[in-house]
Parts: C-alpha cells; structure tokens; sequence
C-alpha cells in the first residue's frame, strides 16, 4: 500500500546522491595536479627488460590520461561554477521528486476514500467541504491556458453532481485538494493533509521512530523536522530562482536526502495507518494479534486470535506512530518451528518477521476485501511491495 511511491522515491533520491557524489570525485580527477612522470631506470640486468617495458607502456598510458584529462580541463566550467551547478541540480531535482510523491500519495488516498466510504455525504466533512471549494475554484480558471487545462468542464461538473446526488461510483477530484500553490513546508503539509481528513500530520511525522532516530544520529540537536524541511526548500527556491553564490557540502546534501526521504516514510505509513482503521471498521480487516514480547533478531511473542498463520503470509504493524507491513520468516512453540499454524483465541507463539516491531504493536490480517457495489476500475500495476524503511530496532523511549 503506497510502497511504489516510496519504492520510487528512494530509487530518485539515490540517484541524486550518486550522481553528486560522482561528480565530486570526477571534479577532483579533472582538477588535480598531474602527477611527475619518472623516467623508467634502464640500469641493471637483461632480466629487468620487461619490467622497464611494462613501465614504459604504463607511463605512456598515464601520459593518455592526462592529455584526455587536459582535453577535458579546456571544456569544462571553472571549479566553482561547477559546484554551483551540481548544488542546484541537486536540490531542484530533489524537491522535484519530494513533490511528486506528496501528490501521488495524496491523489491515490483520494482515489481509495469511495471505497472506504461508500457515499460522498459519508465522507467527513472536511473532506466534502474542501472539495466543493477547490472545484469551485478550479471550474473559476478553467480554459485553454493556465493549471486547469487538462481537465474538462462538464467532466468535472459531472462528477461533483455524480457525487452530491449519492452515486456510489463518485469520484474526488484531485486537483480541487491540491489548490495551495505554497511549496511543501512542514505548515503547507499540514493544511494539505487536514484537506483529505487527516489532522496534526506534523505531529505524527516528528514523533515516527524513522525520523526520530535520524535526527539524533545525522542532525544537530538545534534542528528539528521542520527547520530541515525549511531550509531544503529555501536551498531549492534560491536555486531555482536567485543567483547561487554559496553551495553546501555534499554530506549535507546527502543527510537532507535522507531526512525527506524518512518524512516520506512516515507521511506513507500515516495514510497507510488510516486505511487500516477504516478497513477494520468495515470488516474488511482484523486484528491476527499482539506484540506482547520483542525477542532479538526481530522475533516476537505474540498472543494471537483465532486463525491461521504461515510462513511468507503478511500482516499490517500497527503502531501508535508507525504502520507498515511485516512478513513472517518463521513459527515457533516452544522448540516445535511450524510452517503453517492453526491459532485460538489467546495463544502465543513466537514469531521470526522480516522487520522489527515493538512490544505492543497490534498485527492486523490481510484478508480478501469482500464483494463490492462498486464499478470495476483497472487495477495498479504495482510492483511487490517494497520493504519500508527498517524500522529501529529499539524504538526511542518516548515513542509509543
């Protein structure tokens, strides 16, 4: 659930670390000093020829290199200026890539919210609310030019009165929740979350084990979320759109990767928390166990309710301020390890998962959704769920 986009997502940032990094070092390359050429000692015995031929044919190769690398030095910008353009490329296409998973992430939520709710008046009101005012605004710039051009008239009319009229196949229009033109600061984020129905997204984010631990390992204890948050975006609108005269480190373009990579990561796992909730108030989901142990080597004991547990199956970690899916690896009764169990009501068994959890942590079953009403849509073409992010393997003290 989501893990495409932040599948996707880490797969971009990693470019844009790899790509600096890279950059870095063929700078270095193009700019050093050639090193002194040692003319090859022709002095000693027949048994040396080859060597002092291998030498020469060393030297001669070296001597390639670096008229390649003088050939380079006459076309390439100066140092400086060079820096300058790989800092702006990083941050633009970081922000870039940051944005477009902010709104695929909010636009596939937005089209799951029909099934989680079946009529439009069932959805909460600040859902409804926003929409009605965001396809007012959109249906004022509608034309050939502008931001709205790709959408059409009628089709977006129709579809708010296919919903006002209690049509089950209603659909929400994205772009009536995506009208803040604002860049993604910690604020803007959440009055975006709050348009689809989530409130206090910020506070969920700072208080995710992932970000957590990233921000007392990597950042200085000044800075919290938010002011990293900022000061990206700030870095990327002055280069964007100013003239750059300082550039950062590549370790601090890194650790800012890195730091929206794991607020990512938690704003996916927070959506992911609230169709969870919603899947189990329909019945669509339930709870397969508890964490009531946490072992070493992410193996738990867990009191489980009455079903049937196996090898390779997958469950939902709900925590209070995580969500994701776990695998089980493993089984175990006492030494007894099974490769399929059938469970009551309050049993434990010991369970070996591909992440770890934490004591506590509920383990929600994936059962088949039942039948719907609903028009039948083209499913994603998702990949395999990729992994989340490990979590730590020992939350912080004051996460629950």
């Amino acid at each position: 659930m989501f893990s495409i986009f932040t599948a996707r997502l880490r797969a971009e940032i990693e470019t844009v670390k790899q790509v600096r990094e890279a950059h870095d070092r063929f700078r270095e390359l193009v700019f050093s000093s050639p090193s002194a050429s040692h003319e090859p000692d022709h002095t000693g015995s027949r048994n040396e020829s080859a060597a002092t031929h291998i030498a020469t044919d060393q030297r001669q190769e070296n001597e390639g290199l670096q008229k390649q690398l003088e050939d380079i030095r006459r076309q390439v910008p100066s140092n400086s200026s060079w820096q300058v353009y790989d800092h702006c490329a990083a941050f633009t296409r970081l922000y870039a890539v940051y944005e477009q998973f902010i709104e695929e992430l909010i636009s596939d939520y937005l089209r799951i919210l029909p099934e989680l709710h079946e009529k439009y008046e069932d959805l909460p009101e600040g859902i409804t609310k926003q929409h009605r005012i965001g396809t007012g605004q959109i249906l004022l710039k509608l034309g050939k030019d502008g931001p709205y051009k790709h959408l059409a008239e009628k089709r977006v009319i129709s579809d708010l009165a296919q919903a006002l009229v209690g049509d089950v196949n209603y659909r929400l229009l994205r772009d009536a929740f995506l009208t803040d033109p604002q860049n993604y600061r910690a604020e803007v984020l959440g009055k975006l979350f709050g348009y689809v129905g989530i409130e206090n997204c910020w506070a969920w984010v700072e208080k995710h084990p992932l970000v957590v631990t990233f921000m007392d390992r990597e950042r200085d204890q000044t800075e919290t979320p938010a002011t990293v948050l900022n000061e990206f975006v700030e870095y990327r609108n002055k280069a964007a759109h100013t003239n750059v005269l300082e550039t950062v480190a590549t370790e601090e373009v890194r650790s800012t990767a890195d730091c929206v990579m794991v607020i990512c990561e938690a704003l996916a796992q927070l959506v992911m928390k609230q169709v969870v909730r919603r899947r189990e108030q329909l019945g669509q989901m339930s709870i397969a166990g508890e964490v009531v142990h946490k072992f070493s080597d992410r193996i738990i004991g867990a009191s489980m309710r009455a079903g049937n547990v196996f090898v390779g199956g997958e469950m939902v970690a709900v925590q209070k301020y995580a969500c994701y899916k776990v695998q089980v690896r493993s089984i175990q009764i006492g030494d007894v390890p099974y490769e399929r169990l059938d469970v009551n009501d309050g049993q434990e068994i010991g369970l070996g998962l591909d992440l770890a959890v934490k004591q506590g942590a509920l383990l929600m079953s994936l059962p088949a959704a039942p039948p719907s009403n609903r028009e039948e849509r083209p499913q994603e073409n998702l990949p395999p769920d990729a992994a989340p992010l490990t979590e730590p393997d020992e939350a912080p003290a004051d996460i629950e």
